[in-house]
């Protein structure tokens, strides 16, 4: 029966019914009529589609080579359309010799183990005719060594016929002789600062390299490569030698990059994920951020876009600025640059405050440079608030915050709540996990409360504003820790994978080293056709949030409860406002709800669980069930 309800996705497309019982409450077809003024005098409206990231590898398999492919990605699209899901983002899918894509071999040709380019525009028309935008990663910082650009500039600064070799400015070589100092970038810069000062000019000053200072990874490590190709030079490469970093300093490598955009924009795609934004004009830990660096990544991004806008006028920027400072974050969407960043901030709050059932904080407890708070409280919808008002502010009001719990690059969300991680790295996203002598992991004291806090999560996420993104197993709880491969595993299409004989069922993908999916219950096939499942939770919450327009696309402003148990917080476009109540304790809590002098009283459930038969409002006294949410209008 689940097997068939799972196959019948592919074969007779999208479910016309939920799989779930009917909503306790109804909503609302239309928005209230109500007219009224956001706190800050601005509503900032952002269109909320919900994004699901995919890694086409590990998604589903069409042909039985056990690598996911487009043809994969297209048979679930009914899936992913029934689920709610309203735009994807494809990790790396261009032809690349890794299984992870980042390093990009030829940025016009498709990765021929996903299939043909035929192929991939089968699969774009198919999400756009389910209503469902496309964005693909972009890899705009580096290349893969044997990316012909970078083949080329290997031939030096002089070809052999004597003339200057065009690709050699596309990479930042210097010669292995050069003056490589223990210095930080920004102290040098300061220093050629100083000598022109002094004379004038930088005739006379010998040029200095930072020897260390790499971005990623701290200042212990060199981001200076060689190659055997090139004796005599260093090349930089700040996440490895197959990847060296292209030189934006290059206008003709900027041309190049943006021809690259059109190419793909003119295929259909509907945007990019920017991969590594932060880092094409910041190579070293120590400038990354500085204002002159600061002001050569805005510049480049506006000119990009503008260049993009001019012939493409819908596409979508989002870019990866993996940082909690959101002033660092600034210039990436100031006037005119990228549409959206990245909520690595909200993120890191959103677990802390599931984590631990309370948005209670202890600073002193965290180093400062990885504090989520200054104050006893993690302050979620106060400093969301203030982040929109800087952003909106920077951006003419044309920025989209983009949500998630976690990604790619971090350990998966479900696992976060299940075991317990290293305590001497800050950013537990990233943690190894701790395992006991027999090299089991050790899971947390309230490891049982996963799935509950799992529910919560997801309910935070999917009714904050912008574009949420899901990635791919998440809605099925699907673990994952650290090392890369671990969190990148196979889709969970069934709940026993392998047939009778030990060979993978039809379509599983990415299986071979599988060591966290491995079926049962944080499968699709196990959880589709259950009310109470996670799967359930997030279907009901993503359709909730689509049929509700101050959910789907509103701003966000403050509700105060005297409760650190409670997360609330009100959305609101011009016609509609709503309230959001989260229960994050496993506790049924009572809470009187006092008029909003600017939104006014909010009287009516909107939505609840299906699942929630304890929540009631009377009057103005609300009465939540343990790890429950609900809207009011």
């Amino acid at each position: 029966m689940k097997k068939k309800y799972l196959n019948k996705f592919i074969a007779a497309g999208l479910a016309s019914s939920m799989l779930f019982g009917s909503q306790i409450v109804s909503f609302a077809a239309e928005p209230s009529g109500a007219r009224f003024t956001a706190k800050d005098g601005v509503i900032d409206e952002q269109p909320g589609d919900v994004f699901y990231e995919i890694f086409v590898r590990a998604f589903r398999d069409s042909d039985g080579d056990s690598i996911g492919d487009f043809k994969g990605v297209e048979e679930m699209v009914p899936y992913l359309a029934d689920l709610g899901i309203t735009g994807i983002w494809l990790m790396p899918i261009t032809d690349s010799n890794s299984e992870h894509g980042y390093n990009v071999r030829n940025y016009y040709e498709v990765n021929s183990q996903y299939g043909t380019m035929e192929d991939f525009q089968s699969m774009l028309d198919t999400c756009h005719k389910y209503g469902i935008k496309v964005i693909m990663d972009l890899v705009v910082n580096h290349c893969a060594s044997d990316n012909v650009w970078f083949e080329e500039a290997l031939k030096g600064p002089v070809l052999e016929d004597g003339s200057e070799n065009p690709y050699w400015d596309y990479f930042t070589f210097v010669p292995s002789d050069a003056k490589f100092v223990e210095k930080t970038a920004d102290e040098i810069h300061q220093a050629e600062i100083l000598y022109e000062q002094e004379h004038g000019s930088l005739e006379g000053f010998e040029k200095e390299y930072p020897l260390y200072d790499n971005a990623t990874q701290g200042p212990d490590k060199t981001v200076w490569r060689e190659s055997e190709e090139l004796p005599g030079y260093k090349y930089i490469g700040i996440f490895s030698d197959s990847m060296p970093d292209l030189n934006y300093s290059s206008e003709a490598l900027q041309e190049d990059m943006k021809n690259v955009a059109k190419f793909w924009l003119d295929m259909g795609i509907d945007g990019f994920r920017l991969d590594a934004t932060r880092h094409i004009f910041g190579d070293f830990y120590s400038n990354i951020y500085n204002d002159y660096i600061a002001e050569e990544n805005q510049s480049f991004w506006e000119d990009f876009r503008s260049d993009i806008v001019a012939e493409y006028p819908n596409a979508y920027l989002v870019g990866e600025v993996w940082e909690k400072n959101t002033d660092n974050m600034v210039p990436f969407i100031s006037e005119g640059a990228l549409d959206s960043t990245f909520d690595f901030n909200l993120a890191n709050k959103i677990y802390e405050a599931v984590s631990n059932e309370s948005t209670a904080y202890d600073p002193s407890a965290v180093d400062p440079e990885n504090q989520l708070s200054q104050d006893d409280d993690l302050n979620i919808v106060s400093d969301l608030v203030s982040f929109y008002n800087k952003f909106g502010e920077a951006s003419n009001y044309n920025f989209i915050d983009c949500p998630f719990s976690t990604n790619h690059d971090q350990n998966r969300i479900m696992s976060l709540f299940k075991y317990q991680f290293d305590p001497e790295v800050a950013d537990i996203n990233v943690a190894n996990p701790l395992k006991d002598e027999s090299e089991q992991l050790i899971l947390r004291e309230d490891a049982d409360k996963a799935m509950d806090h799992a529910k919560v999560a997801s309910s935070l996420l999917l009714t904050m504003p912008g574009r949420p993104f899901i990635y791919y197993g998440e809605e099925v709880g699907l673990d994952g820790v650290k090392p890369d491969s671990s969190i990148r595993e196979c889709m969970p299409w069934y709940e026993e994978p392998f047939n009778a004989d030990g060979s993978a069922k039809e379509g599983l993908a990415n299986y071979g080293e599988t060591l966290y999916s491995v079926g049962g219950e944080a499968s699709v096939e196990a959880q589709i056709d259950q009310p109470d499942s996670l799967y359930a939770h997030y279907k009901e919450v993503i359709h909730a949030r689509k049929r509700i327009p101050a959910l789907m696309n509103g701003d966000i402003d403050e509700y105060n409860l005297d409760s650190q148990q409670i997360i609330s917080y009100i959305r609101m476009t011009e016609d509609q406002r709503v309230l959001v109540i989260v229960n994050l304790s496993g506790e049924t809590l009572t809470q009187e709800l006092a008029q909003d002098p600017n939104y006014g009283s909010f009287h009516r459930v909107l939505f609840q669980s299906s699942q929630d038969s304890i929540s009631q409002l009377n009057d103005s006294t609300l009465t939540l069930a343990p790890y429950s949410m609900v809207v009011l209008e």
